[in-house]
């Protein structure tokens, strides 16, 4: 669903714990302008999209590319690592 935003490219979600929910998503995108923001993205999934609210993203980090293999499939295991490092990937 984050794909349908009118400035993301690519998008890509990841677990990560949540005390609430068990699990709440983490994403990270490549976007189309470089003014856009993960705030932007994540007011956007809760008021015009049709993501469930458990579903909507509380962190969103932008990055220059996605980690994809040598055949272009998403490295979701670097993705994770981002994550819980919190590092923006770049």
């Amino acid at each position: 669903m984050l794909v349908t935003h009118p400035d993301i490219l690519e998008a890509a979600c990841v677990a990560v714990p949540d005390s609430h929910w068990g699990e709440r998503p983490h994403a990270f995108v490549t976007a189309k302008k470089e003014s856009l923001k993960g705030e932007e993205v994540i007011e956007w999934a809760r008021n015009q999209s049709n993501i469930s609210r458990f579903m909507v993203p509380r962190e969103v980090t932008i990055v220059a590319e996605l980690p994809k293999t040598s055949t272009g499939k998403l490295q979701k295991n670097v993705l994770r690592d981002w994550a819980k490092k919190g590092e923006k990937g770049v």
